[in-house]
Formats: C-alpha cells, structure tokens, sequence
C-alpha cells in the first residue's frame, strides 16, 4: 500500500524550495569525501569509505538530541566540500535524487562563508556552483540558488551578497535569493543582515529567511518586518500568535515546512503532533520541504508519504500540495504555466480520490 503511494508521489512533478546542500549529502558520499580530505565525521572513526560498516556508523551517529549537536554534524559534513569538484559532485548528486523523485525545480541553499571562513577560494565555490547547476540541468533540473548568512554572523552579511554576485557574474540565472540561517534569538540583531538583504530586494535577490523553528512568533514577525520575507523557512510557531498567523495569510507570506525535520530536531514531539494539518486549515500558504535529507533520512517524497499517512491526506490533497510548490517557486511564469500543466497531465482523474 505505501509502496503505491509512494510511486503516486513520485510522478507528481513538483518543487523542493527547503533543502541545504551541505545538508543534502548522502552518509555514503560523506563518508567518501571526508576519506579523501581528512576530515574526522562523527560515526566514521574506524570506518572504511565505501563499507556497510562504515556508513551504518556515520548514520547511528546522525541523532541529535538539540540543535548545537546538529549544527556540530553540519559543520564537520560542510568541510568534506573543499574543491570545485566536490561541489559539482554533490549537487549532481542531489540532482539525480530530486530528478528521480519527480522533483522539476529546487531553490537550494548553500552558505558560502562557512566555506570561505575556512579558507575555501570564492573563485573554488563559485566555479564549483556554477558547474554543478550546469550537471543539473543537464538532468533536467531547473536550479536556483539560496545563500545563507547565519544569523550570529552578521558581518558576514555583506561577503554573502558579495558572493551571490559573483556567481551571477558567471550565471545570471543561478541566484534565487538570500537567507538567514542558524541560532534565532533576540540575542542576535538583525540590522546588518537587513540592510544587506534590502541591497539583495533591490537586486532582485528574494528574501528567505529562516524564522519561527528555534523560536515563537518574535522572530518570524521580525523576518516579516526587518528581513522583508517573501517566504519563511520552518515558520511553524506561527500559531502561538493567531493574529500573526492572519498576518502571514493576508500578506501571502509562504512556509517552507520541514516536517521530519522538526521531529529530529525536538521542535515537536512526533509526526502526529506536527502542526501542519493546522497549518493548512489555517490558509497559510505552504510547501513540503526536506530541509537536510541526508542528515534526517529522508527526502522530499518521503515527506510527502510520511505525512499522507500520518494525517491520512487523500490524493487530492497530496496533489494541491504539489501544485502548491510550483505556484510558490521563484520563476518566470512561463516555467510555472508549464509544470502546472505537466502536473494535471500527470494526474488520472480516475484515481485521484483513493
């Protein structure tokens, strides 16, 4: 039964607007490449690249119990990118899994100063970016790209616009928009990184912050009001404050909603505790987003069935959710008429009520 469900989701095209590069590797490929550069990942002590061993114990370690353990796994898996190479291999890598799942177009965030902070050239990450969207293409995967500024960094605000233009030097086409990643907190001001992603808005860089995972409602209103957000990664405290919840409505701001990803992280207790179905009864405006796949043992198909099964979603509402995605999409119109198109050819109406 959920194997035919999860072929159903598999041929809806769709959009995957949540998800980190660094994030995204496989245990397999970090495995590889942390063997190739030295690096030391958690699990992978004794491991030999390549070995069932080696990978069951890359993955036994990938449990977090709080967000600084993850955000520890995040930082040794971003060091395993340390050449152009490295970088076309993992996108294409992510590429062929997306492509594999149905998945048309995918905003994919990537923060580049982590890099660059550890001595990675811009001219190595903007030659290995620019490659790696090629190899997507080349697959049939429209890619654009999101680049992160942790929020306690904010002097490294500027650097990222700095590179986003780069790359588009290179790629007009490659930049989606700039986020805001990391610890959220009143603890963290916000006007550096908002007067650079005004800069960005006027470059026609969106605006994408994360807001509303860590934290309530105060940090999703500032991403409104400081950040200029046109969508929200996470968001989901939105309803500790129904008159925000209007607010993020009326204003048409979208959530980019990670459900397996707050599970792992102790945002909720459970899948059946998420607060997605509210969400949605709610009219908020939202898409299904994997976030770091490799890390949560999961992607955006995954997603897609875990939560049909757990809030027991006919097809008709896996496939508003997956028209959802590509009405959210940052793209030309024309991109959009067509994979909507695509989307109702894709759907048999004799089988879209079971």
């Amino acid at each position: 039964m959920h194997d035919e469900l999860r072929a159903f989701v598999r041929a809806l095209p769709k959009a995957e607007l949540h998800v980190h590069l660094e994030g995204s590797i496989t245990p397999e490929l970090a495995l590889a490449l942390a063997q190739r550069h030295g690096v030391r990942l958690p699990g992978a002590e004794s491991a030999v690249a390549g070995t069932e061993h080696g990978v069951a114990g890359v993955r036994a370690a990938w449990r977090f119990p709080d967000f600084r353990s993850f955000i520890a796994t995040y930082i040794a898996i971003s060091s395993c990118l340390q050449t152009a190479d490295d970088l076309v291999r993992v996108i294409d890598d992510l590429a062929k899994r997306l492509v594999d799942g149905g998945v048309r177009h995918v905003e994919l965030t990537f923060t580049p100063m982590t890099h660059v902070d550890r001595g990675v050239a811009v001219d190595v990450l903007v030659a290995g970016l620019a490659e790696g969207r090629a190899a997507a293409t080349a697959r049939g995967l429209s890619l654009g790209f999101v680049f992160d500024v942790v929020r306690s960094l904010p002097d490294r605000a500027a650097p990222t616009l700095a590179f986003a233009q780069a790359l588009r030097r290179r790629d007009p086409e490659a930049v989606t928009g700039l986020g805001v990643g990391g610890p959220e907190g009143e603890q963290y001001p916000l006007a550096e990184i908002a007067r650079v992603l005004a800069k960005g808005r006027a470059e026609g860089l969106h605006s994408l912050p994360h807001a509303g995972e860590q934290r309530g409602p105060a940090s999703i209103r500032a991403a409104i009001e400081q950040l200029g957000a046109v969508r929200i990664g996470h968001g989901v405290r939105c309803l500790e404050d129904p008159a925000l919840v209007a607010e993020i409505r009326e204003r048409g701001i979208v959530l980019e909603v990670c459900p397996t990803s707050n599970v792992a992280l102790g945002v909720v207790p459970s899948l059946a505790e998420h607060p997605l179905p509210h969400l949605l009864r709610a009219g908020v405006g939202l898409s299904l987003g994997s976030d770091d796949p490799g890390l949560f043992a999961t992607d955006l198909v995954e997603e897609y069935v875990r939560c049909a099964i757990a809030f027991g979603w006919s097809r008709a509402e896996i496939v508003a959710l997956a028209r959802a995605s590509i009405e959210h999409a940052l793209v030309d119109a024309g991109r959009r008429r067509a994979w909507l198109a695509e989307l109702g050819a894709t759907v048999d109406d004799t089988v879209i009520d079971r």
